[in-house]
């Protein structure tokens, strides 16, 4: 048995500080106890994982499909780096940091299932240790795991991953690892991940630190990994950057050698030769593209393209298929409308709340063919997180310690949509809308709403991130000239966007919020005051509430799943009577158009939006049928 190395990387970091935060000089750690505990296969969060130590392979997928082929991807916008980790430049597609399954090129330490609520099993690592404590996360390494060059992946390999990850990486990947302290090597096989005290009840770490893509030392170590490439990187996983052309396309070849590939978690899985990525100005290109046989599938998210675009021979002839994705995660919020609270008139609930009672989404809703389901929550159609009637036992416990901080309606009223709905507009709604406006202040002159003291127009800048979602808030800005609120609606190029959604150069923005079953980082990013104006986080509305703080942190402290799932439910009322966003819509089913030339696992819900990339397959006589139409 190998000598306990007792080696340990020590580091300190300040929250959202750039740079080189690790001291150069590394010191060592000296374990008092030799903890022995006993690795598992696999981590579900508050549960124990489905699946059996021995399962052959996933319960969705089909373990004898055949590799081959060609899948063609749609991407938005551009990209112009191979390199996840600076704080610069837009990432290729297929090199998510922290979700092994969109990462085409990098191997982790475990990867999700998506049939279970979340759960985790063992890729690079065949086990992970957990102490009762939880003062620390520990892992195996398979000695079959290997780089594509053919040197196996090390220890070495996780110590430099974690150091770039906790010292040098962009905001958006160093937070999450905020609460892990330092890495033990234990051996030539095994490391721990200590965590720091204050967090180490939260279950979700495991699943964070192991779901980090693994970055091999000795390719990097002769490049700066700080700064962005589109020279192609040593991988490790299924698949390798082939052809590409900077901003526009990119290729990646599977790789027959792949360690994993007879995994029980991969097998069945990434089975094309090829999956090529095309980027695109906007949805109606991307329609267009797919018509064209220019890619294969498409998410579409077009109400009228859905009902009308794709009305043409190739479907009669079967040969072009649309279907709906079932799902099994929240549906959460489809691009609703939220306010810049940095702004004083946002700042008065009486505001927020008269435009949420003028923005008439099921009239919207019907002129998109009820392509939508109406949101009544931020977590709508979860069984688990979705608030519906008064609050229960459980929440109220998370609830009467800040009575004082929420809303009364938190505690009296079931949420629902705004009322006297489907028409358009409603008179009775603009004298309810107008009567709260006048209320916080705002009243009419000449025809325009302006504040009573300082005679400041109310006028909106609405931010859309597309043409197509800019024209939706054409409707609700003719509404709101009703009331004397005059509007304007912009849809810049997607890095312009982005910026001013960063930087708060809006009134009114909107941006999908889709929680996942374990929504707790999600929540953070989105709601809590300590992110408010930090570069990387998606609480671009900038709130700033006393009482969605507590309700985080309770999310965070839950120990049991019932408790979790309370506390979430009674965030979501306090979200919702705070009219912080306009619910709007909830996308409740999924859309995909594709050409048929593939084979695909029998559909059940799954906790992905879709996984075709991963679990379909190529089909020869299907693809030979569209060939012979398309005159190939």
């Amino acid at each position: 048995m190998l000598r306990r190395l007792n080696a340990i990387i020590l580091l300190t970091i300040a929250p959202f500080v750039m740079g080189n935060l690790c001291p150069e000089d590394f010191g060592t750690y000296t374990p008092t106890t030799e903890e022995v505990v006993p690795y598992k296969h696999g981590y579900a969060f508050l549960k124990e994982p489905n699946m059996p130590p021995d399962y052959p392979h996933l319960n969705y997928v089909n373990p004898d499909a055949p590799k081959g082929g060609t899948m063609r991807l749609p991407q938005m916008g551009n990209w112009d780096s191979f390199n996840p980790v600076p704080e610069r430049g837009r990432v290729a597609a297929g090199l998510s940091v922290a979700g092994p399954t969109d990462n085409l090129l990098y191997d982790a330490l475990m990867d999700y299932v998506s049939d279970e609520n979340s759960a985790i099993y063992g890729v690079v690592a065949e086990g992970i240790a957990i102490p009762e404590d939880r003062s620390w996360i520990g892992f195996k390494i398979r000695t079959e795991a290997r780089w594509h060059d053919g040197k196996p992946i090390s220890v070495d390999d996780l110590v430099f991953s974690f150091h770039v990850y906790r010292c040098l990486s962009n905001p958006a990947i160093l937070n999450p690892l905020l609460p892990f302290t330092a890495i033990e090597v234990l051996n030539e096989r095994e490391v721990r991940y200590h965590v720091d005290p204050e967090y180490a009840s939260n279950p979700l770490l495991p699943m964070r630190i192991s779901t980090l893509a693994i970055l091999p030392k000795h390719y990097w170590e002769e490049r700066d990994i700080t700064l962005t490439t589109v020279e192609p990187p040593l991988g490790s996983g299924p698949y390798e950057v082939g052809d590409y052309y900077v901003g526009q396309r990119l290729y990646y070849k599977r790789r027959d050698d792949y360690w994993a590939k007879d995994l029980p978690i991969y097998r069945g899985r990434y089975n094309f030769d090829v999956v090529k990525f095309d980027y695109f100005r906007d949805d109606q290109v991307q329609t267009e593209a797919l018509k064209g046989n220019v890619i294969d599938v498409h998410v579409e998210n077009l109400p009228r393209l859905w009902e009308t675009a794709y009305n043409f021979r190739p479907t009669e002839l079967g040969i072009f298929k649309k279907d709906y994705v079932p799902q099994m995660r929240p549906a959460g919020l489809w691009w609703p409308l939220f306010w810049n609270l940095e702004q004083k008139r946002f700042q008065d609930v009486r505001v927020r709340e008269a435009l949420w009672l003028l923005n008439d989404f099921v009239w919207l809703n019907k002129r998109n063919f009820d392509f939508y389901g109406v949101a009544k929550s931020f977590f709508h159609g979860s069984p688990f997180y979705h608030a519906k009637g008064l609050p229960d036992e459980l929440e109220l416990r998370y609830l009467e310690p800040i009575r004082d901080l929420v809303p009364p309606r938190v505690f009296t009223q079931a949420y629902e949509p705004p009322p006297n709905q489907g028409e358009g507009w409603d008179r009775s709604t603009l004298v309810r809308a107008q009567q709260l406006l006048k209320e916080a202040g705002w009243v009419i002159e000449d025809n325009r709403l302006v504040h009573s003291e300082t005679k400041e127009p109310f006028h909106i800048r609405m931010v859309a991130v597309s043409p197509a979602l800019g024209s939706s808030f054409i409707h609700y800005g003719k509404v709101l000239e009703r009331v004397g609120i005059s509007s304007s609606i912009k849809s810049p190029e997607i890095s312009n966007w982005l910026s001013r959604m960063r930087t708060g150069d809006f009134d009114g923005g909107a941006i999908w919020f889709l929680p996942d079953n374990t929504p707790t980082t999600t929540i953070y990013n989105f709601f809590s005051s300590e992110l408010v104006d930090q570069p990387y986080s998606s609480n671009w509305a900038n709130i700033a509430d006393p009482a969605v703080d507590y309700l985080i942190t309770a999310i965070k402290e839950a120990t049991e799943f019932d408790e979790y799932a309370a506390a979430i439910r009674a965030l979501d009322r306090v979200l919702l009577w705070n009219f912080y966003f306009v619910p709007g819509m909830a996308k409740t089913k999924v859309g995909i158009a594709y050409w048929n030339k593939f084979g695909q696992p029998e559909p059940q819900p799954l906790t992905r939006i879709v996984s075709h990339t991963d679990l379909w397959w190529w089909d020869d006589a299907r693809a030979k049928a569209v060939d012979d139409y398309m005159g190939n």
